[in-house]
């Protein structure tokens, strides 16, 4: 049985979390210490995924783009209506962003797109994910010689300002599935490391399907890894159901520890179509007898998969 310091801080914060006022307090003191959103981390994310899609053989039109869970900033979806999208859509379960920080992120994305500046790579951004073959400015976006036109530069960062009405900027937070019951409306969803966070994850992938136009994208990077609440990567599925309970306490969003085949069988129940799944490999660091009773039967290929990139689309029938 693994006991060390992370372990022990996993279990009392949990206690902690329920304590009359740290709720809030926590709440408060994560809002104080949230570190500014980079500009090129949300370019890499944005350009990185419209790229894996492209040498995927998947060509998303950029209608209006969802992204779920975008956390401290927009600024992915900025990137995306910068590319060409007429809307964007973000989804979260409690509200992080900032409006000054966003326009600050769009003002640097701007001027990115504007120098037509290359994927910012692995030496960068080590752990980002997806990692296309080529980090160049995506061919797609650079066949338009003009550039971003300065009349759609001033509209978007209009937009982020002021949303509501004409806006091309929809942001709901904090959002419940029923908040949202249009359908076919999306056409490429995007998440970075946000669907290991989803308490219903299956009933969010459904919710999404539904979401997309037919022959719609989602494109999602999910983290397996156990978010420093133990000493080892996967040391998570080790723990029992009522410890993690205790664990998880009332947050309003920690980890569903679902592992990545869980996630290929949900999509595929939901009816989508697997485009490409690309897996991010780390050695097992628990052995298979200190698993919890719950992922006793994990099969060994999740033991390994401490991440991955999942391109799957809706059909067009």
């Amino acid at each position: 049985m693994e006991v060390s310091w992370r372990r022990f801080r996993a279990n009392l914060a949990g206690v902690l979390y329920r304590a009359p006022g740290l709720p809030a307090l926590a709440g408060r003191l994560r809002r104080g210490r949230a570190r500014k959103a980079s500009a090129r981390y949300c370019y890499s994310v944005w350009l990185r995924h419209l790229a894996s899609a492209g040498e995927n053989g998947v060509d998303p039109k950029l209608g209006a783009v969802m992204e779920v869970g975008p956390g401290d900033s927009i600024g992915v979806g900025l990137a995306a209506l910068l590319s060409g999208a007429e809307r964007y859509i973000a989804v979260d379960w409690v509200a992080h962003t900032d409006v000054a920080d966003n326009l600050r992120v769009f003002d640097e994305l701007a001027a990115l797109f504007a120098a037509r500046a290359p994927i910012p790579g692995d030496d960068e951004f080590p752990e980002v994910r997806p990692r296309p073959a080529n980090y160049g400015f995506p061919d797609r976006l650079a066949a338009d010689g003009a550039g971003v036109p300065p009349e759609r530069v001033r509209r978007i960062r209009e937009s982020v300002a002021v949303q509501g009405g004409d806006s091309l900027v929809t942001y709901a937070a904090p959002y419940r599935i029923v908040d949202l019951p249009e359908e076919n409306f999306a056409d490429f969803v995007v998440s970075q490391a946000a669907m290991e966070h989803v308490d219903e994850p299956e009933s969010l992938h459904e919710a999404v399907f539904r979401w997309l136009r037919p022959g719609g994208t989602a494109s999602h990077v999910i983290d397996y890894r156990c978010h420093l609440l133990s000493s080892r990567w996967n040391g998570h599925w080790a723990y029992s159901d009522r410890e993690w309970e205790r664990i998880r306490a009332d947050r309003p969003f920690l980890l569903n520890r679902l592992p990545h085949s869980e996630h290929i069988r949900l999509l595929r129940k939901c009816g989508y179509r697997i485009e490409a799944e690309t897996h991010a490999r780390t050695p097992s660091e628990i052995r298979r007898s200190e698993l919890s009773p719950r992922f006793a039967n994990l099969p060994p290929d999740d033991l390994t998969t401490s991440g991955a990139h999942i391109l799957a689309s809706r059909p067009e029938a």
